[in-house]
């Protein structure tokens, strides 16, 4: 399900992180810690130095060797992805979306964060439940997979219903064409309570140069089928995209390798 490069470069980013990628309000950083949190994460072998307290004996009883059980920490990250659903994201950009959505959640399962997925359109449909197992990942793409795609892009629903999910501190990923952002951001804006990171998923039609007296006829990746003129938002989306995100905004260019691409997202998450 995931390509061969974003596999390869899953397992070299799980190597370099064996320490747990959690957030704070500095950004993205490392720790070694576990502990008790709220929620129940597994059981596994008991080791060394582990608090005798959280000792699974039902297990242990059954397998004769001594078992723990593991909890989530309530610092451990809350990650929310984003994914854009919406007609002009059909075809090899929704192919590019899926990858990249697909790669950050089994990354962040490895590392044992949680995750809510929400694909958007004009209609909100999510994952229904945090999920924290690769299983339980691999599970929601194959059913992202038969999604049909909505007509337009609806920010305000997606984001109104996410914050009601986890109105705290977050990490959020959107990945989306951004198509009609500057229109929305100028009546509404990501809570402030999430860090938010923007993958933009480009056409890269929209960034040739054509001739003045050509410009009319322009193909645009707007929602609808439609040619291009002075109503377009394309500058102005990608304006308020960039002012949206600030160094937090990635361009993927589809039609290239995406390994390499989406890596500024981890340098931009790494501190100390």
């Amino acid at each position: 399900m995931l390509d061969p490069e974003l596999k390869r470069l899953l397992q070299v980013l799980q190597w370099e992180s064996k320490k747990k990628f959690i957030s704070n309000r500095r950004g993205l950083i490392f720790t070694n810690d576990k502990g008790r949190g709220l929620d129940f994460k597994e059981v596994r072998n008991y080791q060394y130095g582990d608090d005798i307290r959280y000792i699974d004996w039902n297990v242990t009883s059954r397998t004769g060797e001594l078992h723990t059980k593991e909890f989530y920490e309530e610092k451990d990250a809350t990650i929310l992805i984003f994914i854009d659903l919406s007609q002009s994201m059909e075809g090899i950009k929704a192919k590019t979306a899926f990858q990249i959505a697909l790669f950050l959640s089994l990354f962040h399962i490895k590392i044992g964060n949680r995750i809510f997925l929400i694909s958007f359109s004009n209609q909100t449909i999510s994952s229904n439940k945090w999920l924290k197992t690769e299983t339980e990942v691999l599970t929601y793409f194959e059913n992202l997979n038969k999604q049909k795609h909505g007509n337009q892009t609806n920010y305000t629903i997606a984001s109104q219903y996410a914050f009601k999910i986890h109105p705290k501190y977050a990490v959020t990923y959107w990945i989306s064409d951004f198509n009609h952002l500057a229109i929305w951001t100028k009546t509404f804006s990501i809570p402030k309570v999430w860090d938010q990171y923007g993958i933009w998923i480009s056409d890269p039609i929209d960034d040739l140069n054509f001739p003045f007296w050509l410009k009319w006829f322009q193909p645009i990746s707007q929602e609808g089928i439609k040619l291009k003129s002075p109503m377009t938002t394309y500058d102005e989306d990608k304006t308020a995209a960039k002012n949206l995100f600030g160094n937090k905004l990635i361009k993927i260019n589809p039609s290239l390798k995406l390994n390499n691409q989406i890596l500024p997202l981890f340098k931009s998450q790494k501190h100390g």
